[in-house]
């Protein structure tokens, strides 16, 4: 009994300590479950502000995500004063996991310094924008310049904090790379603009700094991309520059006055498919005269604007044929034979030589269309105008061809009834188109012009005429002029009469003769959908022509009148 009451005393003597301890782990676990969600709330708004701040995620590179930021900042804090009360071993395992958000939020306070920093050169490139629409150089535009470059001086350092590649590229190029953009577009005129503003307020007697202004003028006004501004400009160059006295002017400023009244005056002359007989020289001189000039980078820019202005003469192929498909519509020509006498004549489309001088043949046949004068006496047409003007020159090569099929019954003979969209017809008449002499004639030559040209047209055409048969024709020469005569043998017939595919305007409607091909864009390349044999189509709009000088048909728009379906098919196959 003894021993059991000491037992019980025992017993009770440990109870006490068991049920205290047991009491406080119950607090600190309610602290520690505590700290442990404050820390996970950090944690998880701060990855919320990290996708706001990135344009991977839900960022926009222009939106200040302060909702977010704010959250985050607040959860962090909370966070931070709960893991304050943990003991030191249980602290610093927390805190290191809030080191991750700590970093998002300052990254975030990068990103929207940034945005708030990009509005601020925005704010600037908008006023110079609205300054810009009146259409002047004032000195309001000029203000509104300078304090846009300042600007984007001041900000760049606080664009380039950017955490993540992506969304620091993107902030720049919304802020900093469209205004720069603005500025670097502007900055030519700009510095004429601002010499010719010290030229006009300097007194005569300041001679150097006149001159120095004029030479700073003078190396950036031919080099205005902006016709408005450059057309201000000019005329108060024109006003002012007079104030620059003739003793104090020196060689380097003669040579960029040399260069910078060439550079005009071809402006002027040099127009798309148009050169003058003026310009070779003037390019020469231009090229001569800017490598006098010691600096390196007014001989780049002058170089580049040279090439910009000559860059007109090179007409794109797809025009070229265009112009010659309509003029060839125009005066009741197949476009293919036309077509296909420049690619004999001219394979390369060519009307100009880099210097902007007219492409001359051996035997000074001119341009895309080797019109040639009969002699120096000629004054048949604009030599001038055949020599430097792309448009004129096909039109007279058309004229010229016209004339040749109006010898037809005299001079040339008639083939079956003299039908001009029938492509055989056309045999004498482009014989004559070179010259009547034994070098065209099959039974004197394997090379005749004429075959030359329906060889072309059937392969890049793709329309095979037939052409007569040598041992039918019937040809005699002058002794004389050397010219050939037909008057044995003026009718020829042949089997076949080619009917040209390129005479079809909007609405007619055809009869497909063969399988044929509808695509969804006007080119070999596009999505091609089958139409079979009889199919009806009308044509919608054409002829359009590509950019490939060896596809010497056209396409047409058409409607399938069976199915509806729209799309382009090739001249060939009508």
């Amino acid at each position: 009994m003894k021993n059991k009451a000491i037992k019980l005393a025992i017993a009770s003597t440990f109870m006490i300590p068991t049920v205290a301890v047991s009491t406080t782990n119950q607090a600190d676990a309610a602290t520690y479950n505590q700290v442990s969600d404050a820390v996970q709330k950090a944690i998880s708004t701060s990855q919320v502000l990290r996708r706001a701040c990135s344009i991977e995620w839900t960022g926009d590179g222009k939106t200040r995500p302060y909702k977010e930021y704010n959250a985050a900042k607040t959860a962090y804090n909370e966070a931070i004063k709960l893991v304050n009360q943990l003991r030191s071993d249980q602290k610093q395992v927390f805190l290191a996991k809030l080191d991750d958000p700590q970093l998002q939020i300052k990254r975030a306070a990068y990103y929207i310094d940034a945005i708030t920093a990009g509005k601020k050169i925005e704010e600037k490139k908008l006023f110079l924008e609205s300054q810009l629409k009146e259409g002047v150089l004032s000195d309001k535009t000029v203000t509104a310049y300078h304090e846009l470059s300042y600007e984007i001086k001041k900000q760049t350092k606080l664009l380039d904090r950017v955490y993540g590649v992506t969304t620091r590229e993107a902030i720049r190029y919304s802020f900093k790379e469209t205004a720069e953009k603005l500025r670097d577009d502007l900055s030519y005129p700009m510095t004429v603009r601002m010499a010719l503003s010290e030229i006009n307020r300097l007194p005569s007697g300041e001679t150097s700094k006149l001159l120095s202004q004029g030479k700073k003028a003078l190396m950036f006004l031919e080099v205005i991309p902006q016709k408005e501004y450059y057309d201000q400009l000019r005329l108060k160059w024109d006003k002012l520059q007079s104030k620059i006295p003739e003793d104090v002017r020196d060689n380097e400023f003669d040579r960029l006055l040399e260069v910078n009244n060439s550079l005009r005056e071809l402006r002027q002359l040099v127009k798309p498919g148009v050169s003058d007989s003026k310009v070779p020289s003037l390019v020469d001189t231009i090229s001569s005269s800017i490598t006098q000039v010691s600096n390196s980078l007014y001989q780049e820019k002058v170089e580049t604007r040279l090439d910009s202005i000559l860059s007109q003469l090179q007409v794109p192929i797809s025009e070229i044929k265009g112009m010659l498909t309509q003029k060839a519509v125009e005066a009741g020509i197949p476009p293919e034979l036309v077509k296909s006498i420049v690619i004999t004549e001219n394979g390369s489309f060519q009307q100009f030589d880099s210097k902007g001088e007219v492409f001359k043949s051996p035997d000074n046949g001119y341009g895309i269309m080797q019109v040639t004068p009969l002699d120096e006496h000629d004054t048949r047409y604009n030599w001038d105008q055949v020599k430097y003007d792309l448009e004129y020159n096909i039109e007279i090569g058309i004229k010229i061809l016209q004339e040749k099929w109006s010898y037809s019954g005299t001079r040339i003979p008639v083939i079956n009834n003299g039908e001009k969209e029938i492509l055989e017809n056309w045999y004498f008449a482009v014989m004559a188109y070179n010259g009547l002499s034994k070098v065209n004639d099959p039974n004197h030559s394997d090379r005749t012009y004429q075959s030359k040209v329906y060889n072309n047209m059937a392969q890049y055409a793709q329309v095979s005429p037939e052409i007569l048969n040598k041992d039918n024709l019937k040809i005699s020469y002058s002794p004389t002029t050397g010219q050939a005569i037909f008057s044995e043998k003026m009718n020829y017939a042949t089997k076949e009469m080619t009917k040209s595919t390129q005479l079809y305007s909007k609405g007619d409607t055809v009869i497909l003769p063969s399988k044929a091909r509808l695509r969804d864009k006007p080119s070999t390349t596009g999505g091609p959908v089958d139409i079979a044999a009889g199919t009806k189509v009308d044509i919608l709009s054409g002829p359009i022509e590509d950019e490939n000088k060896y596809n010497l048909f056209v396409w047409y728009k058409v409607k399938n009148l069976s199915t509806g379906q729209e799309g382009y098919i090739a001249s060939v196959s009508l």
